[in-house]
């Protein structure tokens, strides 16, 4: 019973350290139809949307502040 219980409690431990990585649209050309999904480096916490009259870029960031132009988010997909 005590090894079963250990095998769980094991199997639980390996199971809850997976490595989630971000998704965010990306594109590799500044255009209006930035919508290319991708899984982002582990280092990336954050997507980041850059919007201008002519241009929106979207990436993937380790670091992200978000201003005049510039939108940040932490969710898959989430730069809507």
């Amino acid at each position: 019973m005590r090894t079963l219980l250990l095998t769980t409690v094991l199997l639980v431990l390996l199971c809850s350290t997976q490595v989630l990585t971000l998704r965010c649209y990306t594109c590799e050309e500044a255009d209006a139809d930035c919508k290319q999904e991708t899984e982002c480096p582990p280092s990336s916490m954050y997507c980041r949307t850059v919007v201008t009259v002519e241009t929106v870029t979207r990436t993937c960031e380790e670091i992200c502040a978000s201003g005049v132009n510039v939108y940040c988010c932490q969710g898959d997909l989430c730069e809507n």
